[in-house]
């Protein structure tokens, strides 16, 4: 940067709303916990429309796209999130809908000693929250159990998978594109085909963890 460019500043929307929405939880923070849900619609010429829903209130409408196919990040974000549950370390998944980027943060919460009461004592604890690149501001929020918030994300996509591999037309909607190396390989008889989505998306690494009794 060159001289005359010291001391200008550019405003950065999205640390601002993190800052907003920290500041908010580190001054009030819930003694009860949220359920976060997702629920997938049936695509519609290379679209899927993901509904986010906090204690069953519809907060956010991302629309998925074959052509940045999410669901491979999405099961990578939540093994993320089960690898490092007792390490506290936050992550986060990029949606791009062909305009904008909606960022889906977990951020774990550490209760220090002595500090406030967790909202569930014996589990771990974190903070969720949807950034919309459209809107430039964080559209939905909540404090949720770790397991319970992967456990719902995981098995709403796994069913939808397993749902979606009984329709062939889903194969031709959704696969044929999203997936297009591996249906490449395949004759249109392959009974294979069915099963690349929900092989893309099933995880041992969180079946594992939501299995486990001391995984909170």
């Amino acid at each position: 940067m060159s001289t005359k460019d010291e001391g200008l500043t550019v405003r950065n929307h999205l640390l601002h709303e993190r800052s907003r929405l920290f500041e908010k939880y580190a001054t009030e923070m819930p003694l009860t916990v949220d359920n976060v849900e997702i629920k997938l619609d049936y695509p519609d010429a290379g679209w899927i429309d993901m509904h986010i829903l906090v204690n069953g209130e519809e907060k956010e409408l991302i629309n998925l796209s074959d052509v940045y196919e999410p669901f491979e990040d999405f099961k990578e974000w939540l093994e993320n999130i089960v690898s490092h549950v007792f390490d506290f370390t936050p992550f986060g998944v990029n949606i791009y809908d062909e305009s904008y980027n909606y960022i889906l943060y977990y951020e774990p919460i550490l209760f220090q000693t002595g500090e406030l009461l967790p909202p569930t004592p014996s589990v771990q604890c974190c903070l969720f929250y949807i950034y919309d690149g459209y809107e430039g501001k964080i559209m939905a929020d909540a404090v949720c159990e770790t397991k319970a918030f992967v456990r719902n994300i995981y098995q709403s996509i796994r069913t939808y998978a397993l749902n979606a591999r009984e329709h062939d037309d889903f194969m031709e909607n959704w696969v044929a594109t999203a997936f297009h190396v591996e249906w490449g390989k395949m004759d249109d008889n392959d009974s294979r085909i069915k099963d690349i989505f929900l092989n893309k998306i099933t995880s041992e690494k969180i079946e594992a963890f939501l299995s486990e009794d001391n995984s909170q």
